[in-house]
């Protein structure tokens, strides 16, 4: 699955316009709009605050567990942003949060740091982890946003056989090729971006794959799928994968 990441510790900027400005071409994957529905925005804490956060806010993103207070923040609690409470503008890249007012929002102070990740079907139309009233992560309830469906030009999935080598595009990114699956001379790429100096690892990562796939007869084998958390494969290989962009020919 294609997807973009950005990790944001705040400072004092970032806290008194309550935004974070992502990079230029992070919404290539994706479209947002205004209200950022295929986006995936969590906020790990690293202190106590006192009525900064929404009071449909009601657990944590990572364990599932009820906060001890939906107003006020603890340290090491990790909330994830409703649809509605994000606001990317049209431009400039600035993902602006709602501030703190009863029900919605969230006031972001300095050292907390946000984590910013873009991919199709982000959006608050799915039941979150213990949530049968529906609304996606923290929030207990929130309207239905609907979010960009995930269609097959979003996603690729390619027989062993098609796979055609690795290159090396610069010390932070490698270009995975297949031949093309329509039937063109044009390749199908994969492009990730990850920690510098990983070319190898990403080769070695692409051989363990052939060689799973073939020990399982030809079942699917999942690369990355940020939705599910796996990035990449089954997170065997800490490459540090921070962007996935998929070309298809």
């Amino acid at each position: 699955m294609g997807f973009r990441k950005q990790v944001f510790v705040c400072d004092s900027t970032m806290a008194s316009a309550n935004a974070v400005v992502l990079d230029g071409d992070f919404g290539n994957i994706v479209l947002p709009g205004t209200a950022g529905t295929d986006l995936e925005v969590t906020i790990l804490a690293d202190g106590a605050q006192s009525a900064a956060r929404g009071t449909k806010y009601t657990r944590d993103d990572v364990t599932g567990a009820n906060f001890t207070s939906a107003a006020n923040v603890a340290g090491g609690e990790t909330t994830r942003l409703a649809s509605g409470d994000l606001a990317l503008h049209a431009s400039n890249g600035t993902l602006s949060f709602t501030a703190q007012s009863s029900a919605d929002g969230y006031d972001f102070t300095v050292g907390e740091t946000a984590t910013v990740i873009s991919y199709l079907g982000a959006g608050d139309d799915n039941a979150g982890v213990g949530n049968a009233t529906g609304g996606k992560g923290s929030a207990g309830e929130v309207s239905s946003v609907a979010s960009t469906a995930f269609t097959e030009a979003d996603g690729i999935l390619v027989p062993a056989a098609n796979y055609l080598g690795a290159d090396s595009i610069s010390t932070t990114s490698t270009r995975l090729s297949f031949k093309s699956l329509s039937g063109t001379a044009v390749d199908d790429d994969v492009l990730l971006i990850h920690t510098a100096g990983k070319f190898k690892d990403v080769c070695r990562m692409m051989e363990a794959i052939i060689n799973a796939g073939s020990a399982k007869r030809g079942r699917p084998l999942v690369v990355t799928d940020v939705f599910n958390g796996i990035v990449p494969f089954s997170d065997q290989f800490n490459l540090g994968v921070t962007e996935c962009h998929i070309t298809n020919g």
